[in-house]
């Protein structure tokens, strides 16, 4: 039965130069008041796994909440664990990395149901979406956000990365905006 799921797995990713990476940061949304006791993470921001980092998620039409970010465990998995789905060619030669975070909604704004922008940066300056499954997979269970994800509300989540042959993980970036936004979690070696 589990052989039947597809996977929309895709290893794809966007590339950026170190340039970009040093511009000026994006401002937070217009208009948002950082809840009292709060302190945002300065863009740009290099911290170590088991720190955390609190970043404006911006939701557009006015809805804009802080979250923090504490990315707990970087795990280099292996392609045998997706022996049960199907996968194209790029992805069957991929290396997977499995992120664990966890994330606390710090408000005002509920973000349930948005997806949070924590890419995976490979050390060949390209980042990559986290890869979404069709199915219940063991080793890394969930990357979305509660239907319900209220201010004060907090979740564990698992991020699946798919880096191409040849590349390794750099770091983990929770990128609320542009490059220059970002927030980055350096893996252990």
């Amino acid at each position: 039965m589990l052989a039947a799921l597809a996977v929309g797995l895709v290893v794809s990713g966007c590339s950026r130069s170190e340039d970009e990476a040093q511009a000026e940061p994006a401002p937070s949304p217009s208009g948002f008041d950082v809840p009292d006791g709060v302190t945002l993470t300065d863009p740009g921001s290099r911290l170590d796994v088991g720190d955390e980092g609190t970043v404006v998620i911006d939701l557009g039409d006015g809805a804009a909440s802080a979250v923090t970010v504490t990315v707990e465990k970087v795990r280099r998995g292996s392609i045998k664990d997706f022996r049960f789905f199907t996968l194209d060619e790029r992805s069957r030669d991929a290396t997977p990395y499995y992120v664990d975070a966890t994330v606390r909604n710090d408000g005002p704004a509920g973000l349930g149901g948005s997806s949070l922008p924590l890419l995976a940066h490979a050390d060949d300056d390209v980042v990559y979406p986290a890869s979404e499954l069709v199915g219940r997979f063991r080793p890394c269970p969930s990357s979305a956000l509660p239907k319900r994800f209220l201010a004060g509300a907090s979740a564990d989540l698992c991020f699946i990365y798919l880096l191409p042959r040849g590349t390794s993980l750099r770091s983990v970036d929770l990128q609320p905006g542009d490059a220059a936004s970002a927030v980055r979690w350096r893996p252990k070696d």
